[in-house]
C-alpha cells in the first residue's frame, strides 16, 4: 500500500476579489500558527482565504488545470511549427503531454506536483472544518452562526471540488466500468495514511460533501444581501450590485468578506458542481435537475425586483472591440457562474511565455507556445462539413494570429484565417495594456452557464426529446454569431448525432480552459489523437495520469 502524507500550510489574505478590497490584514509577515489565526473571526477568514489563494496555484487551477497540462492532453494544440532549437527538457513537458507521455521525465515531476498540491489543498480544508467545528465562541465572527456556517460551507465545497478534480484526473471515468481502488477521499486532518477506494464511493462522497456545503451556505446567501451579491455577473465579480437590491449604491460600505461570491463556493455555483458531478456519475436525471435549478434561480429584491442570476450571455463587449490590444471581457463574464482570482496570474503563470504576440523565427522554438490545433480538429467546421469560422465569435474574437502573420486594418485585428496557420486564445491574450491584461488574466473560469445548457441538452437527446436538445444548442450558437438562417444547425434524430453536434460546440466554448479533457473522458468520445489520421476513443494509459510513487506531501 502506497503512503501519502498531508502537510498543512497557512496563507495571509493577501489577495482582493476583482474590484473588492482585501478581506482583511493580519499578520504582517505571511505566518501564523493554527492557534494564533483562529483568536478571532478575521483569522478564519484569512484560512479560508488562503485555501482559494492555493488552489490557484500553477499546478492546479491556475495554468495546469487551466490552459496548461489538462487541456495538451484533450488535444487541443499543435506543435507542428516546433523547430525545437534551444531548448530544455523540462519545457517539452507539454510536447510529450500532448503524446500522452505521462512517464517522461520532463513531465512526470509536473503530474506529482498537482497531485501534492492538490491533497495539501484538501488538507487545508479539512484543518479548517475541524477547527470550525470546534470553535463554541461565535461572537469571533461578524455575523455569528451564519458567518461560521458560510465559511465552514465553503471550506467543504473546496475540498469537493478539489477531491472531484483529482479523481477525473487519476481514476477511470465511470462509463468505464473499471474496479479498482485509484485514490484517497482523506476528511480529517492530519491522516498519515488514508486508503484509495473505488471511485463510486469516492464520487458519492464528492456528492455529500457539496450537499454539506449548500445547507451551510445557504443560511446567507438566501438573505436579500445574499441574493443581491449573487444576482448577475456584475454583483458576482465586480462588487456592483443591481438597481432595487439590499445594498445598491453603498458597496462601499459593505464588509468586503461579502462581496466577490462569483470568486467563492456559495449556494447557487455549487448547485451547478453538483450537476457536472452528477452528470459525470452517470446520473443524468439529477445531472439535468441541478442544472435547470442553476437556469431558474432568481434574486429577489425590494418591490417584487427580480434577477435570473444566470441567464446572461452577454457576447456584445468583447464583439464590439476589433482591436485585440483593447479587448476586454475576452472570457464573456457574464456567462460565468465560478472562477476563481489571482491578482497575480500575468507574473506567477508566466503568460506571456505561452501566449507570443509574434510569431518570428524564435517562437518556432518555443515549445511552450500554444497555438490551437484549429486546422488538425477542424474545430470551427460544422458536423456536416460547413466552415463556420468567419462568424462564430469564439473564433472572430476569442482567437488571434501572431503579428507575423496577421493582417493588419487600421491598427486592428482582423485574424487573417484560414491564411495564418498559427492561432491562439485571446482569453489569455498579454495586452501592452496593463489594466486591460490584469482584468481580462485575473479570472480564472471553473464553470460556466454554457454547461448547465449542454447539461439540460444531453438529457433531452438521451429521452429521446432532439428537437429540444438541437433548441438548446441552436440557442448558443445564436448567441455567438451563428443565426440559424444563415448558419443552421440540422437536428440528428440519434443521440451519437447530438453528441457529435455538443462536443463540436464545447470544442469552441472550452478553448484554453481546462474542460475538454473531461468531457471526452466522460463519454468515452472519439478523439483526433495525431493530425490526419481517423478520431480514436483513448485508452487507459492516455485518460488517466499515473498516481505518484512517492506520495510524500
Amino acid at each position: 500500500m502506497k503512503k501519502i502524507y498531508l502537510h498543512i500550510f497557512f496563507f495571509l489574505a493577501v489577495f482582493s476579489f476583482s474590484s473588492c478590497s482585501d478581506w482583511l490584514d493580519i499578520e504582517p509577515d505571511g505566518q501564523a500558527t493554527n492557534d494564533k489565526l483562529t483568536e478571532t473571526g478575521d483569522g478564519y477568514r484569512s484560512m479560508l482565504s488562503g485555501i482559494y489563494k492555493a488552489m490557484t496555484s500553477a499546478n492546479l487551477y491556475g495554468r495546469e488545470m487551466q490552459f496548461g497540462l489538462v487541456d495538451c492532453m484533450s488535444c487541443q494544440y499543435s506543435w507542428d511549427w516546433y523547430t525545437g532549437s534551444g531548448e530544455s527538457s523540462s519545457s517539452l513537458q507539454y510536447i510529450e503531454a500532448r503524446k500522452f507521455n505521462y512517464y517522461n521525465t520532463s513531465l512526470r515531476g509536473t503530474i506529482d506536483a498537482l497531485w501534492k498540491d492538490g491533497y495539501n489543498v484538501i488538507a487545508n480544508a479539512n484543518n479548517l472544518i475541524q477547527t470550525l467545528q470546534a470553535e463554541k465562541n461565535l461572537d469571533k465572527f461578524a455575523e455569528g452562526a451564519m458567518e461560521r456556517d458560510m465559511i465552514l460551507g465553503e471550506a467543504y465545497a473546496c475540498r469537493a471540488l478539489m477531491h472531484f478534480d483529482l479523481c477525473r484526473l487519476f481514476a477511470p471515468a465511470p462509463v468505464e466500468n473499471e474496479t479498482g481502488k485509484y485514490l484517497p477521499y482523506v476528511e480529517t486532518y492530519p491522516n498519515i495514511q488514508p486508503e484509495a477506494i473505488e471511485v463510486k464511493p469516492f464520487l458519492e462522497k464528492v456528492v455529500a460533501d457539496f450537499k454539506k456545503a449548500q445547507e451551510l451556505t445557504l443560511h446567507f446567501d438566501s438573505t436579500m444581501l445574499g441574493m443581491s451579491v449573487n444576482s448577475s455577473a456584475n454583483a458576482r465579480f465586480y462588487g456592483q450590485l443591481d438597481y432595487n437590491m439590499e445594498g445598491a449604491g453603498s458597496e462601499k460600505t459593505l464588509d468586503d468578506f461579502y462581496l466577490g461570491r462569483g470568486y467563492r463556493l456559495n449556494y447557487y455555483n455549487i448547485e451547478a458542481l453538483l450537476a457536472r458531478v452528477y452528470q459525470y456519475m452517470g446520473e443524468d436525471e439529477l445531472a439535468f435537475q441541478c442544472a435547470k435549478n442553476v437556469m431558474e434561480f432568481k434574486a429577489e429584491g425590494y418591490q417584487g425586483q427580480t434577477y435570473e442570476m444566470f441567464t446572461a450571455d452577454d457576447w456584445y463587449t468583447i464583439s464590439s472591440q476589433i482591436n485585440v490590444e483593447k479587448r476586454t471581457d475576452v472570457k464573456v463574464v457574464s456567462n460565468l457562474i465560478f472562477a476563481l482570482y489571482n491578482e497575480e496570474s500575468y507574473e506567477d503563470y508566466n503568460l506571456s511565455n505561452y501566449f507570443y504576440k509574434e510569431s518570428s523565427n524564435s517562437q518556432f522554438g518555443n515549445s511552450q507556445w500554444l497555438t490551437v490545433d484549429i486546422k488538425g480538429q477542424s474545430i470551427f467546421l460544422n458536423t456536416d462539413g460547413n466552415d463556420e469560422h468567419n462568424a462564430d465569435y469564439r473564433c472572430k474574437f476569442q482567437m488571434f494570429t501572431p503579428e507575423y502573420n496577421r493582417f493588419h486594418d487600421d491598427g486592428g485585428a482582423e485574424e487573417g484565417y484560414p491564411n495564418s496557420p498559427y492561432r491562439l486564445t485571446t482569453k489569455w491574450y498579454c495586452s501592452e495594456d496593463e489594466t486591460v491584461r490584469d482584468k481580462n488574466a485575473q479570472l480564472l473560469p471553473i464553470i460556466r452557464a454554457t454547461e448547465m445548457r449542454y447539461i439540460m441538452a444531453e438529457h433531452y437527446a438521451r429521452i429521446g426529446q432532439y428537437e429540444d436538445a438541437y433548441e438548446i444548442l441552436r440557442q448558443i450558437r445564436e448567441r455567438r454569431g451563428l443565426y440559424s438562417f444563415e448558419y443552421p444547425l440540422n437536428t440528428k434524430n440519434s443521440l451519437d448525432g447530438f453528441l457529435a453536434d455538443m462536443i463540436r460546440d464545447a470544442q469552441r466554448e472550452w478553448i484554453s480552459e481546462g474542460q475538454l479533457f473531461y468531457l471526452y473522458k466522460r463519454l468515452g468520445a472519439k478523439v483526433v489523437v495525431k493530425s490526419g489520421e481517423a478520431a480514436r476513443k483513448l485508452n487507459k494509459s492516455e485518460y488517466m495520469l499515473p498516481i505518484p510513487d512517492n506520495q510524500n506531501m
